[in-house]
């Protein structure tokens, strides 16, 4: 594979981490704590980034 793909393809992977982690902090950011219909976003978004995950990965 293409070392320069490759780099974008792992680069774009720690950008769904990251990603993750900020929906997270931002959904504590109000009030401290993650309510119901936060939890339902997050869950929503941890979704689409672990099938963005795998389809990346399969790239590889």
């Amino acid at each position: 594979m293409n070392s320069y793909i490759k780099m974008q393809l792992n680069t774009m992977l720690q950008y769904l981490d990251s990603f993750e982690q900020a929906c997270q902090m931002a959904a504590m950011e109000d009030d401290g704590t993650i309510d119901k219909a936060e939890r339902k976003q997050i869950e929503k978004i941890q979704k689409a980034c672990e099938q963005f995950r795998k389809d990346l990965s399969g790239i590889r």
